[in-house]
């Protein structure tokens, strides 16, 4: 398959080899760490389920409206 590779390119090639693994290494670590705070997190919420506190996106509408509401009852008002 490969038949004349440099030995500067292969090399170059096991270094970025050795550097990828070594990502991939950190990147599952990283992920165990994500998971272990996300099982915290869902214990410490089932054992305190009078202390979440919740947001609806119905609320968020609310208040874009009521922002762009005035402003185009302004412009009418001074049309008139």
């Amino acid at each position: 398959m490969f038949v004349n590779i440099p030995s500067g390119k292969l090399k170059q090639l096991v270094k970025l080899s050795q550097r990828k693994e070594a990502l991939l290494a950190q990147i599952q670590n990283i992920d165990r760490d994500m998971l272990r705070l996300e099982r915290e997190f869902r214990e410490a919420a089932g054992q305190n389920i009078a202390g979440r506190i919740t947001f609806s996106a119905g609320s968020r509408k609310s208040r874009n409206t009521r922002r762009a509401a005035p402003a185009v009852s302004r412009k009418r008002a001074r049309r008139s």
